[in-house]
């Protein structure tokens, strides 16, 4: 029992577990999601009232971030519900689920947009209600700003993949305002009429470039993919600094944020299996402070001490 008590331990000093963090986490959402329709509302009239398509841009961007925060709210949720009877490894893929499918969501519209402007560079058309639309820009500034704020004092406390992710979306969102500003007084001020289009394709390719790497981590983290090398390398000096005499056999894969680490090793023939259980219980409380939220199977094999050690893969 002393065996299976000590294991309950580790668990409960997880970052997830701990309820203030975690009320913290659900306060980021709740007021990404409210701001964000705010934002929307008010980009909406402004990009119908002036026909700005680099507000089109932004609001897109805005209508994105309320999807996205939605299905993340809804995601972390289930992320953070434990194992159950149908879901053994946990409901932690529900995050790559969700960024796969914002990540193609945003494809999609930002390459309708980048079309739409393609198309006014060739027929230009002056703007109407410009101002409107910079001071909804200024106001979209100043509430983003303060989420970010309080999101990146959410990340210092708990490094959750999602708000993170939700950070990196903010933290653009108030490049495009400045970029949507610029078209703006462009247009009202020096009566460049391609400005604006050409602001909007900008945004849309900076939209797509800074949420490639949500896309990707998604895809790999599904595939099963290895953890990354300088993780791996971590791994194998642990293994290293350990009593076993080799390994063989190691995987690995990221699910969400949650690591999966396994592998067989050999271990001196001619130990007492309560020996043998220490050695392997020592490699796992290693690997547990190195990697705290993983998920360790430890498949020991004996093998005669005799031969050197030798390092397998």
């Amino acid at each position: 029992m002393a065996h299976g008590h000590h294991h309950h331990h580790h668990h409960h000093a997880h970052p997830h577990g701990d309820g203030e963090t975690e009320r913290m986490m659900r306060r980021a959402t709740y007021f990404a999601t409210s701001m964000a329709l705010a934002l929307l509302a008010a980009k909406g009239i402004a990009w119908w009232l002036s026909g700005s398509l680099a507000m089109l841009s932004s609001l897109t961007d805005s209508l994105f971030d309320v999807i996205s925060s939605t299905i993340n709210l809804l995601a972390l949720r289930y992320a953070l519900k434990p194992a159950d009877d149908d879901h053994r490894f946990g409901h932690t893929s529900i995050e790559d689920i969700a960024s796969l499918g914002q990540f193609a969501f945003i494809v999609a519209s930002m390459a309708i947009i980048s079309l739409q402007s393609a198309e006014r560079l060739f027929h230009p058309r002056p703007l109407e209600h410009e101002t409107l639309g910079i001071w909804v820009s200024l106001a979209a500034m100043a509430l983003t700003t303060a989420l970010i704020a309080y999101q990146t004092m959410v990340t210092r406390r708990s490094p959750s993949l999602i708000i993170a992710s939700e950070r990196l979306h903010y933290l653009s969102d108030l490049l495009f305002n400045v970029g949507v500003l610029i078209a703006l007084g462009a247009s009202s001020v020096l009566h460049i009429v391609w400005a604006d289009p050409a602001m909007a394709i900008v945004i849309a390719i900076v939209v797509l470039w800074t949420n490639r790497v949500i896309g990707i981590r998604a895809f790999n983290n599904l595939m099963d993919r290895e953890m990354p090398d300088a993780e791996k390398a971590k791994i194998e000096a642990i293994l290293k600094a350990s009593d076993i005499l080799s390994h063989h056999k190691l995987k690995t894969r990221y699910s969400g944020t949650k690591p999966f680490i396994q592998m067989h090793v050999e271990i001196d023939d001619s130990l007492d299996f309560q020996s043998a259980h220490a050695i392997t219980d020592t490699l796992e409380n290693a690997l547990l402070a190195a990697f705290p939220e993983a998920e360790i199977i430890i498949h020991p094999d004996p093998a005669p001490a005799g031969k050197p050690r030798s390092r397998t893969a």
